[in-house]
């Protein structure tokens, strides 16, 4: 007899939609790093001024305030391209908005790799931005849409995965398309990953959740499927079908500002909360400032002359972001083992150890111990601060809170992303070697946080989840919010047509052990 559907993990069709899909946060990653080992060239123009036909070899910025502007910009793009997909995710689908909007990233390369002006560069970067910021809100949610219980635990780090491999190819390319003027062509290439993104993604399959909640029930089970061969379907199915018809009892999909203003029928202010505060963290922790500004903090202990292309400054920063994509796969198989809330503590505090250790390396100039640092910095926030936010609104929230809910989260994200890229040039120049004082402090603050209010995910249905902590703002501290191994439970949900018919509620039995 076929196995169950529900108990599977991650099958070859699911791996598949999910490597077409994460192509556009692959895209995200690649324009993080772009600006990270030619960043010397193009602000200071450290290695001359002179022109190719009509093309300057840099574009002399002449303020680290500025240069943080120029950095943080592609984060405003990427909010403009997380709020905008929102209702075209609703209407159209994720195979239409993860195809579509990844042919922004034609656009935008064709304006950084022609680039003549500071404010060209500047719109070619949120232009980007705009395309990373709906291919990241649209993963994270179909990604949770197709997966299973168990595999979602694995596929949740989809975008971080994709993320971090962009940022690497991106620096190891980087290292000889960094001088003039061959840097234009490393900006070319985001270009041609989003022409490659609208062309393959539409071979994978729509979401089968999306499908039913517009009612094309046969194209749904058809989809749901692909994704599970091989096994019994009918009761995930009818439990999809279940669901979605208790949800639009209740409530049609909300959008962010009534999500924002409490107009659920469900009490989401916690997951709202947690959510919002995760992504927030995220960027708080100081990621950024390693990602965006690595060859110059690393720099500041080698003292390497940056016109010497390339730098050890900048071949540690590659080495570093191979390093980041270890630890993130890592990270995926250890939040299977130990679960996402002791891992996220687990990887802040980590962190704010090595914020610490970085500010005695840089005063005393201690070259190993400033790289061993940021090493590790970064592998510790790879192992969950990274992955583990962007999966968490796909896995605390309703069906129809879900695209809201990551909109919201992304965009707080992305405000972040912006404030730490426009911020950490002057924060630099005010703390000089303690800067990094800073972000032990908000990492510290993290692990406070989610101590008292993040709850345990790992293998827990999404319904279950959004029964147990649809109650407003609380601690999580307590027996009932642990988790039970999913070999150890059955899934039952049983729809009340009558009660749902009589007061919209719906009664979705609670998992039976």
């Amino acid at each position: 007899m076929p196995v169950d559907s529900r108990s599977l993990g991650i099958t070859g069709f699911q791996f598949y939609c999910m490597s077409l899909a994460a192509i556009g946060s692959f895209n995200f990653g690649w324009n993080i790093g772009s600006v990270n080992i030619p960043g010397d060239v193009l602000q200071n123009c450290v290695t001359g001024r002179e022109y190719y036909g009509p093309f300057p070899s840099c574009i002399f910025v002449g303020s680290n305030t500025a240069w943080g502007v120029i950095t943080g910009s592609y984060a405003l793009g990427a909010l403009i391209g997380a709020v905008a997909s929102n209702p075209v995710i609703d209407k159209r689908g994720y195979k239409f908005t993860l195809s579509w909007f990844a042919l922004l990233n034609v656009a935008g390369a064709l304006l950084l790799s022609l680039t003549t002006k500071l404010p060209q560069f500047i719109i070619g970067r949120i232009v980007v931005g705009i395309a990373a910021g709906a291919a990241n809100n649209a993963l994270s949610t179909y990604v949770s849409d197709i997966a299973t219980p168990r595999s979602r635990t694995i596929m949740g780090g989809s975008v971080q995965v994709a993320c971090n491999l962009g940022i690497m190819l991106d620096n190891a390319i980087a290292l000889g398309l960094a001088p003039p003027p061959r840097w234009r062509i490393l900006f070319s290439l985001t270009g041609a990953f989003g022409l490659l993104n609208f062309i393959l993604f539409p071979f994978a399959r729509e979401s089968p959740k999306w499908l039913i909640s517009k009612g094309r029930m046969d194209e749904a089970r058809e989809s749901l499927t692909m994704f599970r061969k091989g096994a019994y379907i009918d009761a995930e199915f009818d439990e999809m079908v279940a669901i979605d018809r208790a949800n639009k009892a209740r409530t049609v999909d909300v959008n962010v500002w009534q999500l924002a203003k409490g107009q659920t029928p469900d009490n989401l202010r916690h997951q709202l909360m947690c959510v919002s505060a995760l992504l927030f963290f995220q960027q708080f922790s100081g990621i950024n400032a390693v990602i965006f500004y690595s060859t110059s903090i690393i720099n500041k202990s080698t003292k390497s002359n940056p016109a010497d292309i390339p730098t050890l400054a900048q071949i540690l920063s590659f080495l570093i972001s191979v390093a980041a994509l270890v630890f993130t796969v890592l990270g995926m198989g250890l939040g299977a083992v130990f679960g996402r809330r002791s891992l996220l503590m687990f990887s802040h505090l980590m962190m704010a150890i090595f914020s610490g250790i970085i500010v005695p390396g840089t005063i005393r100039s201690v070259t190993a111990l400033v790289v061993t640092a940021v090493f590790c910095f970064n592998a510790f926030f790879n192992l969950g601060v990274g992955p583990i936010p962007w999966a968490t609104a796909g896995e605390m929230t309703p069906r129809y809170a879900m695209t809201a809910m990551s909109g919201i989260g992304t965009g707080i994200g992305y405000i972040s992303t912006f404030a730490i890229g426009v911020i950490f040039p002057a924060i630099n120049n005010w703390w000089g070697n303690y800067t990094f004082l800073f972000f032990l402090a908000w990492n510290m603050i993290a692990v406070v946080f989610i101590f008292f209010f993040i709850p345990e995910t790992r293998d827990r249905p999404i319904e279950e989840t959004v029964r147990l902590h649809s109650t407003g703002i609380h601690t999580v501290l307590g027996s009932k919010y642990a988790t039970v191994p999913i070999d150890h439970k059955t899934e039952v949900y049983v729809r009340d047509e009558d009660a749902s018919l009589m007061d919209g509620e719906s009664s979705i039995a609670q998992v039976v052990e």
